[in-house]
């Protein structure tokens, strides 16, 4: 099967479809660093209240506008899909482009239903921490702290990040090799999601090694960022064609 792109996409669209891609793929750099640098982000994930609370009131404008950037990341990954399955137009796609972009909006519900948890609940109870008189009111703080944020990370880490994300690029992979688009695409795709469900062991009770967590969130990363390199170059050359 010949290896190519939807004839139909202009060359406009195909450059903005890279774009938007390694957009996708360098945008999480900027809560990386951001939420890094004022909360150790994303080791803080795992603080206790009386470690974290604190630390949200101190750094609340970097906090907000971190997680604010994190937010529209993971918006921006819907839009991503969508674009990027316009990319074929064989049967394959056709198929399945629903189910991608349907798999792709429940990552991206899911992400945001956990991250925004950190712009809304987290710093009222960060105020209650701060305002606490007595022992007992900030150990029922500390209870509602764990909770949400047990609750808001195994939503947006595993649910939103890692699951609904893997399936809709598991999907979108076998519909780019079925369709005949350069099997590196596919591929590439294919080994993100390996190791995007391989950070989701601790729902089986195994916590997932530090290098499985890295590795899960590069790799895909990586296959925005190579898918959007090559998408501009496509473009660039047949506009000087």
């Amino acid at each position: 099967m010949a290896q190519s792109l939807n004839p139909n996409l202009s060359t406009r669209t195909l450059g903005l479809t890279g774009l938007v891609s390694v957009l996708q793929g360098l945008l999480i750099f900027v809560p990386t660093f951001v939420l890094g640098a004022a909360i150790n982000w994303p080791e803080s994930l795992d603080y206790p209240a009386s470690q974290l609370l604190p630390a949200l009131i101190e750094q609340e404008g970097a906090v907000r506008f971190g997680y604010i950037s994190y937010l529209i990341y993971s918006i921006l990954f819907v839009v991503a899909m969508f674009m990027l399955t316009k990319l074929s137009a064989g049967r394959a796609m056709g198929a399945m482009a629903g189910i991608i972009v349907a798999f792709a909006i429940a990552s991206t519900t899911a992400r945001s239903i956990g991250i925004v948890r950190w712009l809304v609940p987290m710093p009222q109870l960060a105020e209650s921490w701060s305002t606490a008189a007595t022992d007992e009111e900030r150990y029922a703080i500390s209870v509602t702290y764990d909770s949400l944020n047990f609750f808001g990370g195994t939503v947006g880490e595993v649910l939103g990040v890692s699951i609904f994300a893997a399936l809709s690029l598991l999907v979108m992979s076998i519909a780019f090799l079925r369709d005949g688009l350069p099997k590196w695409v596919g591929i590439f795709g294919l080994v993100a999601v390996a190791a995007l469900l391989a950070t989701t062991t601790e729902l089986m009770g195994f916590e997932p090694d530090t290098v499985v967590l890295v590795l899960g969130t590069t790799m895909i990363q990586l296959w925005f960022l190579a898918v959007g390199l090559w998408l501009l170059f496509r473009a660039a050359k047949t506009k000087t064609a």
